[in-house]
């Protein structure tokens, strides 16, 4: 049997059986992730971009093959996940563009659909990258403008897409060096030939079923290495009910990070970006429209999680410089971890580590170089006697007396820089962060002009009192009324005893009162402070 034209109901089935290849191939593909972050996660986000596509199309019962390719271009738009997933969208997106003004999906149609769906592509990544997906995409395309495609059947054609496909997949290494580096293919090529291949497969009537794959089985083998991940949260959202031209939004979320793509169509605008801080991006794009969803993503969150159920790594790594941080708090703990910090001591105010405590924590990182943050000023002498007794290592104490200060010198660790690099580099970013710990009165005392009564909830910043009040609510909002306006970021951290909704009642009523400040919320779960804030 000679296919020469598409139906809609062969359309259909194409898109089915390129998500069901391209989901017996997720584990396989997420192993291969390597770029533009290795996070694991490429054949995932290309898989529910693709599923967002199908059910899209069944909702929308098209009739005709137009139809058809625009409820999946609209779907992978709305449902894109991740930078892969993104980039999918827009060469499905592309590709419907390309065939809208025909009636029949011959041959010579569908490369052109094909040709529109690189130029969709290129034009939506900011900064592509050759050795990716799009190179696939591209080198494809290319390859069939020097064929005669007049009169050949898609039994005859898909072969030869496969050929090109699979050509350029073997080729990326030669242009990313990471790749090269790691031994594989991009992953994002990878799962675009996964797609063709399923596109293949229900030409030729070789049907695979959703039901009768078992994914959970699928060994992983993971190629990823232990990075430096430089912008940690992969942040998506769409607008609608725009407000005018976007070229402004796009330009600062540009410069907020990289691997960013940025989609409009008549009523919707999808970006992507990698970046530190998402709420920032978020913000922005408030001035611009509704948000009709977001996603975030922590990528270092997901890559740690990756290195450690990867079986390829059973030896322990040696780093260049190893670090220790002091906190309490599972949600510190966390925030610290996603930072790179190699062991977190449990320790502060009421229970400050020994000097073993730290030591032992040095001895378990396998470096000769080691960083302490001792995040408060009773645990600065502790760190330095343990740097004394380690006589073997070349240790560094960055003298930060609060967590909030510790953090801000995390953001300055630069794993490609020297211990001395990274010690004066962390040291200076220490004064550009101030601290206010609302925590509880121990006894009745006047300090500060303030007549505190046991029990009373107060508000330090830096060691003087600036609010007391009868809950940590009212505390954190006077402190922070008076404080707020000198300041561009605020970041609080909720302890074990704070009460999540009055947090948030707090932030959005600042927020409304001081528009030119950033104001973000975290769990540090941390006891004895109810809250501790930082202020940038």
């Amino acid at each position: 049997m000679n296919t020469s034209i598409l139906d809609t109901g062969q359309l259909v089935q194409m898109f089915e059986q390129g998500l069901y290849q391209l989901e017996s191939e997720k584990q396989l593909i997420n192993g291969l992730n390597v770029f533009p972050v290795p996070d694991g996660d490429t054949g995932t986000n290309m898989g529910l971009t693709l599923q967002s596509a199908i059910d899209t199309m069944k909702k929308a019962n098209p009739y005709t093959v137009n139809e058809t390719v625009k409820a999946v271009a609209k779907g992978s738009l709305m449902g894109a996940r991740g930078n892969s997933g993104v980039i999918l969208s827009q060469i499905l997106g592309g590709f419907a563009k390309g065939v809208e003004h025909s009636d029949e999906l011959d041959v010579t149609t569908f490369a052109a659909g094909l040709k529109q769906a690189v130029e969709t592509s290129y034009k939506a990544v900011m900064t592509p990258v050759e050795g990716t997906i799009l190179t696939v995409i591209r080198e494809i395309s290319e390859g069939l403008t020097e064929l005669d495609l007049d009169g050949m059947s898609y039994e005859e054609f898909f072969p030869i897409v496969l050929q090109l496909a699979e050509k350029s997949l073997e080729d990326t290494p030669n242009h990313l060096a990471i790749l090269r580096q790691s031994g594989v293919v991009d992953a994002g090529g990878k799962g675009l030939v996964s797609i063709l291949q399923g596109f293949h497969n229900a030409i030729t009537g070789q049907f695979k079923q959703a039901a009768q794959m078992s994914f959970e089985d699928q060994a992983v083998e993971y190629h990823q290495e232990l990075t430096d991940i430089i912008y940690q949260y992969c942040t998506e959202f769409v607008l609608h009910k725009l407000n005018g031209p976007v070229d402004p939004l796009r330009d600062r979320i540009l410069a907020m990070g990289d691997s960013m793509v940025f989609v409009q169509d008549d009523e919707f605008v999808k970006c992507h970006i990698h970046t530190n801080h998402p709420g920032e991006a978020i913000e922005n794009a408030l001035q611009f429209g509704e948000l009709f969803s977001v996603k975030i993503d922590n990528m270092k969150a997901q890559h740690d999680e990756i290195m450690h159920q990867t079986p390829t790594y059973t030896h322990t790594p040696k780093h260049p410089i190893g670090l220790v941080a002091v906190g309490a708090g599972e949600g510190f703990e966390d925030i610290f971890k996603d930072f790179g910090v190699n062991e977190v001591v449990l320790g502060g105010q009421t229970m400050n580590p020994s000097t073993e405590d730290i030591v032992e924590a040095i001895e378990r990182i396998h470096t000769d170089n080691i960083i302490i943050l001792p995040n408060n000023a009773n645990i600065i002498l502790a760190a330095q006697q343990a740097k004394e007794i380690l006589t073997d290592r070349n240790i560094a104490v960055i003298e930060s007396k609060t967590i909030p200060q510790g953090i801000s010198a995390l953001m300055m660790y630069d794993g490609d820089a020297s211990l001395e690099q990274n010690a004066l580099a962390m040291t200076e970013a220490l004064p550009n962060v101030q601290t206010i710990q609302i925590t509880y009165s121990v006894r009745t005392t006047k300090l500060s002009g303030f007549a505190i009564k046991e029990g009373d909830i107060i508000a330090i910043m830096d060691k003087k009192i600036v609010a007391v009040e009868k809950t940590p609510e009212k505390a954190l909002r006077k402190a922070l009324l008076e404080m707020s306006a000198d300041y561009e970021l605020v970041t609080i951290y909720t302890g074990q005893e704070a009460d999540s909704s009055k947090t948030e009642r707090i932030r959005r009523e600042l927020e409304k009162k001081f528009p030119e400040t950033d104001f973000e919320t975290y769990q540090g779960k941390q006891p004895v402070y109810y809250y501790i804030v930082s202020l940038e």
